[in-house]
């Protein structure tokens, strides 16, 4: 028979505490886990009601730019708005971009103009309304003197490792996060809608080498912007590029377009050479030498002496000493009455277009249309694909092919990164009859031809 065993009162009560304990341990391990999925959880919504803000903000002002021109008569498209500065532009208060932002090329930064963008007032996962840097060169108020594809934007996004992610950035949207330490987001009474104030190092984080609060002064000048987290950073951003505005909308058959206009105007030039109808010549070639680093400015397009292929001139009074032609300049205008491409009625609807793609028309011009020493007549004339015999030939440089650069002023100066195929092979046309390229746009070529009959009428070719 075994004997009933007997324990001390005491080893009961520590059994007892034990179990309680295991108890509390496994409640508290219960209550960390469920509080660290909420945590989670709640980040993960606060992310995804910040990528549809920042994604929002972006959709919104790609569609400003690509339909400026539309909006704003006598306008190009690609420019953005101002940001709101101090919540008080123009009386219309918060929301509005303002009238005026740093200066021609000075980029500047500020809250998301949501009023001017026709939006509601975006707000990151935390409730912080959003951020918004400009490129100098996009800002629609003090305006950049070209604005085309190839225009340079001034801002550089770098990662957490300082690593370049993407140049030529034209704007930056920013969801502010958590205020972090040192930062004072009370409200100054400012803003009314969004709270807080118009402070950007309050929102704005600085990791000590990368300031996402501060954009140059200095006109043309590149500034840059940290994305990743980090415990001096927390600003998440969305960006856009100006391939992200010029790939949103086609404006090929515009810029065909205005390509057809701008070899009507040079066309009507040899209708108004001194010795009447019967003497067709045609001006001199713009030089390729210039521009350079100005190569925004209008007089740097004129004519050269003996020159048969170049850049479309603005300037044409080289070429009128050899032909006592009544055209002038800016743009072919006739000296007596000022008007500009006389003989092209709607000119006035395309000379934006122009005054902004100048950089991308050339023109190759027939020996027996020069300005001096020629008959007016096709002897020696121009071929397109081995056919035809014109009496010049005006090319529009479509958006920049693989391997081509047209960012700095030697990348303007050179041929190969504008033209494509015998376009660019013909180079100077020295003997003024080249045979010059056309066809479908592919990956390998996509100029725009338009020719001149020696008549003077104009023909795609």
């Amino acid at each position: 028979m075994r004997l009933p065993q007997y324990f001390p009162a005491g080893t009961k009560q520590r059994g007892a505490a034990l179990m309680i304990m295991l108890v509390v341990m496994i409640i508290g391990a219960i209550t960390i886990f469920v509080s660290s999925l909420n945590s989670s959880a709640l980040k993960i919504e606060r992310d995804k009601a910040t990528a549809a803000a920042l994604a929002q903000a972006k959709d919104a002002l790609v569609g400003y730019a690509i339909t400026y021109g539309d909006t704003h008569a006598g306008q190009v498209h690609g420019y953005l708005p101002c940001p709101d500065i101090d919540g008080s532009a123009s009386g219309n208060l918060e929301g509005s971009s303002e009238l005026s932002c740093g200066g021609k090329n000075v980029s500047s930064n500020g809250k998301l103009p949501w009023k001017t963008l026709g939006l509601p007032t975006l707000r990151d996962g935390h409730g912080e309304c959003l951020w918004y840097a400009v490129s100098g060169t996009f800002q629609s108020n003090q305006k950049t003197d070209m604005m085309n594809w190839d225009t340079p934007g001034l801002f550089e996004i770098l990662d957490a490792s300082g690593s370049t992610v993407a140049q030529n950035v034209v704007a930056v949207v920013f969801a502010p996060g958590a205020a972090l330490d040192g930062q004072n987001r009370a409200s100054d009474g400012t803003a009314p809608t969004c709270g807080g104030n118009y402070t950007p190092a309050n929102y704005l984080d600085n990791d000590g080498t990368i300031n996402n609060a501060a954009v140059s002064g200095t006109a043309n000048a590149i500034s840059q912007f940290r994305l990743g987290a980090s415990a001096q950073l927390n600003d998440q951003i969305i960006f856009i590029t100006r391939d992200d505005i010029f790939n949103a909308r086609n404006i090929r058959a515009k810029l065909a377009a205005m390509t057809q206009k701008a070899a009507e105007c040079l066309a009507d030039y040899g209708n108004r050479n001194s010795s009447g109808l019967g003497n067709k010549r045609l001006p001199w070639s713009g030089r390729l030498r210039n521009p350079t680093s100005d190569y925004w400015t209008d007089s740097n397009y004129d004519d050269e002496d003996n020159r048969l292929a170049g850049r479309l001139p603005y300037r044409v009074n080289t070429s009128d000493a050899d032909t006592g032609n009544q055209i002038d300049y800016p743009y072919y205008q006739l000296a007596s009455n000022g008007a500009n491409c006389p003989g092209v009625a709607d000119w006035p609807a395309y000379y934006p277009w122009w005054s902004n793609w100048k950089d991308h028309l050339f023109y190759a011009l027939a020996d027996d249309f020069k300005p001096k020493d020629s008959s007016g007549s096709c002897g020696t004339c121009l071929r397109v694909n081995g056919s035809g015999s014109y009496a010049a030939v005006v090319m529009f440089a479509d958006r920049k092919l693989a391997g081509q650069s047209r960012d700095s002023g030697a990348d303007r100066l050179n041929f190969a990164n504008y033209l494509e195929g015998r376009n660019f092979t013909n180079g100077s046309n020295w003997f003024g009859n080249g045979n010059y390229q056309s066809g479908a746009e592919t990956a390998d070529f996509n100029d725009v031809l338009y020719c001149i009959r020696p008549d003077l009428t104009v023909t795609p070719c």
